[in-house]
């Protein structure tokens, strides 16, 4: 039973934490919408805007080009002109390329989202769009791929950078942070699962394994000072067949500007179809 003392301890902390608690809370939950620069402009200055319905909002898009059909999704508090680093050796090597404004990013509508929510929209904008032979993810753009893929969208292979494997985790980093006592911790981690609508769980590799039948390139640069870079490490040792690549020196969003990280994104790509179609051809009894 709480004695008058602890009470008043209790609440005072609470008004504490709460400061603290709230703006955890809208991090998780109301990322800020970047404005529009010139270079964003001129990045998406010769794509076609696709709208994409999704829970009552419209989702816009940008594609190029013609041929299979690769996604590239961008990170949190981000857009999708910070991923057209990779449209052009794509469009070279024969791709057509699209990028998606999650929820309340870009040019996207809503004023709330999550990683959660994210990876929902990729499972509605990939049914908009029609089939994806690979997928190119940024950050928490990763972890709603892999959300995508354990609700049923196929790609023959992916690129996931500096990605989180965990949501659990990453809310635990977030409370550490803002030095909350164990208390305050299980209360903003009930106020952000009521907000998500699901157990943090649900977005931790536990849940998401059964998607992981692709493969896939991870790569992170170890002093990544924004996602750790163990997050990568959990996701390759999760996923048979990943190869994790540190890559020194890149950050956590210089990554996407890059062009050996390009390169290496496209190269990878290119391998895994033709050996794809190498591996049908076998079993088609056409080569031996």
């Amino acid at each position: 039973m709480n004695t008058p003392a602890s009470a008043i301890n209790y609440a005072a902390n609470n008004a504490t934490n709460k400061p603290i608690m709230d703006m955890i809370l809208q991090a998780f939950t109301r990322p800020q919408r970047l404005a529009e620069t010139e270079d964003d402009r001129n990045a998406l200055a010769h794509a076609r805007p696709v709208s994409i319905p999704y829970a009552g909002l419209e989702l816009r898009a940008w594609t190029w080009g013609q041929g299979p059909q690769v996604l590239l999704l961008h990170g949190w508090e981000s857009r999708a002109s910070h991923m057209a680093g990779f449209v052009r050796p794509l469009l070279q090597a024969g791709f057509s390329v699209t990028a998606l404004d999650a929820p309340a990013h870009g040019a996207s509508q809503g004023e709330s989202t999550n990683v959660l929510d994210y990876g929902k929209a990729v499972v509605a904008a990939a049914q908009h769009l029609g089939p994806l032979t690979a997928t190119i993810a940024h950050s928490v753009g990763s972890a709603a791929s892999l959300y995508a893929f354990a609700h049923g969208v196929q790609v023959q292979a992916s690129v996931h950078l500096c990605g989180p494997a965990s949501l659990t985790r990453v809310f635990q980093y977030a409370a550490r942070a803002g030095g909350l006592d164990e208390a305050a911790r299980q209360q903003l981690e009930q106020m952000l699962v009521a907000s998500i609508g699901a157990a943090l769980a649900s977005m931790d590799l536990e849940r998401l394994q059964d998607g992981m039948r692709q493969p896939a390139l991870i790569m992170h640069d170890p002093e990544d000072k924004e996602m750790p870079y163990s997050e990568s490490q959990a996701l390759a040792a999760a996923w048979p067949q990943a190869s994790l690549v540190a890559s020194a020196g890149t950050g956590h969003r210089r990554i996407l500007r890059t062009p050996e990280i390009h390169a290496a994104a496209v190269s990878f790509i290119i391998n895994k179809l033709a050996a794809d179609i190498v591996e049908r051809v076998v079993e088609a009894g056409e080569i031996s």
